[in-house]
């Protein structure tokens, strides 16, 4: 793995060197966390370059901690103390190079900088030799090791002004045994197994898109519903996801770097495809897609419950109406809801960026963004069985169609409910296994997510009670309330595609 790191990725990918200063409040400095895999040996090779001398390096050094002693480490305060529970120490020695151009951020052109360079290239061994402190022997297991550089001299010695910025580059290799002799790659033992969990990914989601595709396609020239095209979205959304992760995941192993701009639409993707699979459970709750007398008012007409309800009944249709009429007419309210959802994803799988840069970290619980995903799904979870709960009590609902959005109302609450529920899982594992458990997780609950739409909307109307008074699949046939609306100078309630009538209600 080659490049540069920020402060606590899981491993390394930037292409511009990191700042690095060292100092009596902040002793010690995480370089890198990276898994390696059971009887396997870590490789690392880092360039530390430093603009101005180091003058006191007897205490400068490299220390590796394994994951067992990693959380007493975060608990102590003293760089001392800490360096004692270390696996391995390397010291950092810097040879003066001349003097070069300074390429720290902020800096001119034109400046230049006294330049030192120390290189270490070290290995640590998985299982680490040596017992716990509690006398046990260490597992043959995948197991964290983490890279720190630091200086226990600066919390005795007032000499803060005399620590230079480094900057680091660091390339790390995951050397496994077989039977051909040692195979290295850049890929740490965490990933195992997530390129299969791809694959399966995007042929489950691509099939699903091909199926509605294939439904699609046999309606040109009649009548499709909108909310049909919005589950394709979803579901291609999803199998790209996973085609730039692999394709991500394929130039990393090789050369430690990757496809930034792969990785990047991976995650975005997968925030959009969760974006839209958000939009329609909670529109099929707030009564979308059913006919007005079904829906009735629920709750009380002014309460805020209701108003927010009606902002998400229809938000494709709140959406085209906003955009044709650019801004000045149709449910502005249901279009802003439907606009700010897909942007806190998106938002959301951004910022999960700026905390690893090396493999799709949208759902990583670690970091603020995950746990930002995580209770934006708990409010999205309460919208949606509070949406469900107006239609099953508008006094219209039909005894048949009651149980249907009984279940409805279950499965779509077990998706919003299911992140936290997964995150709460994954906590009781050894840590070293939290971060597959999450992607299984969260791949499995998509894909189900993903297969009810498609049921809910290819089934013939027989499946449920649903199906037989949805307009999704009906024509103008059977659907004269929505032409008598549009004629009387109600909202548009469809678009015109060439001859295919694309129904938004």
């Amino acid at each position: 793995m080659a490049s540069s790191a920020s402060i606590f990725p899981r491993v390394l990918l930037l292409s511009i060197a990191v700042m690095v200063h060292l100092s009596g409040a902040s002793t010690e400095s995480t370089l890198v966390k990276f898994s390696v895999s059971p009887s396997s040996t870590g490789k690392i090779d880092v360039l530390l370059t430093s603009y101005g001398m180091y003058e006191n390096e007897q205490e400068l050094q490299m220390h590796i901690y394994a994951d067992e002693e990693w959380p007493q480490v975060k608990k102590l305060t003293l760089c001392s103390q800490k360096v004692r529970l270390a696996q391995k120490s390397v010291p950092i020695v810097f040879d003066y190079k001349g003097m070069m151009p300074d390429t720290r951020p902020g800096k001119k052109k034109t400046d230049r900088a006294e330049i030192y360079t120390s290189r270490i290239q070290t290995t640590i061994e998985n299982p680490p030799r040596g017992r716990l402190a509690q006398g046990k022997e260490r597992k043959d297991r995948s197991r964290y090791f983490y890279f720190l550089i630091d200086d226990c001299s600066l919390e005795r010695y007032n000499h803060d002004d005399k620590a230079p910025d480094i900057t680091f580059d660091a390339t790390i290799l995951n050397v496994r045994p077989s039977s051909k002799g040692e195979y290295n790659d850049h890929l740490p033992s965490d990933e195992a197994g997530i390129g299969f969990l791809l694959v399966l990914t995007l042929l489950f989601s691509g099939a699903l898109t091909l199926l509605l595709l294939f439904k699609l396609l046999r309606t040109i020239g009649g009548e499709v519903h909108v909310a049909i095209i919005i589950v394709i979205a979803a579901c291609g959304c999803n199998a790209a996801s996973s085609l730039c992760e692999l394709v991500h995941r394929s130039v990393f192993a090789s050369n430690g770097i990757g496809s930034y701009s792969m990785d990047a639409l991976s995650s975005h993707f997968e925030a959009l495809s969760d974006s839209m699979v958000a939009l329609i459970l909670l529109s099929i709750g707030g009564g979308w897609t059913l006919p007005s007398d079904v829906k009735g008012d629920g709750l009380n007409i002014d309460s805020g419950v209701n108003k927010l309800m009606k902002g998400v009944r229809n938000p494709a249709g709140s959406l085209i109406d906003l955009i044709s009429s650019r801004g000045v007419s149709g449910d502005g309210m249901g279009g802003l809801v439907a606009l700010a959802l897909i942007a806190t994803h998106a938002g959301l799988a951004q910022w999960g960026r700026t905390f690893d840069d090396d493999f799709d970290t949208y759902h990583a619980l670690e970091h603020p963004p995950g746990r930002a995903l995580m209770f934006l799904r708990f409010f999205l979870g309460l919208v949606f069985i509070t949406g469900v709960g107006m239609i099953r009590s508008s006094g219209r609902c039909p005894p048949s169609l009651m149980s249907f959005l009984t279940k409805f109302g279950l499965v779509g609450l077990s998706y919003f409910a299911s992140l936290p529920g997964v995150s709460l899982f994954c906590k009781t594992l050894p840590y070293y296994q939290r971060h597959q458990a999450l992607h299984w997780g969260a791949a499995l609950v998509q894909a189900c997510s993903l297969a009810s739409l498609t049921w809910l909307f290819v089934g013939n109307s027989d499946a449920s009670a649903y199906h037989r008074l949805s307009r999704v699949g009906k024509d103008a046939a059977t659907d004269m309330a929505a032409d008598l609306a549009t004629a009387t100078g109600g909202r548009k309630k469809s678009w015109k595609f060439g001859k295919t009538k694309i129904n938004i209600d």
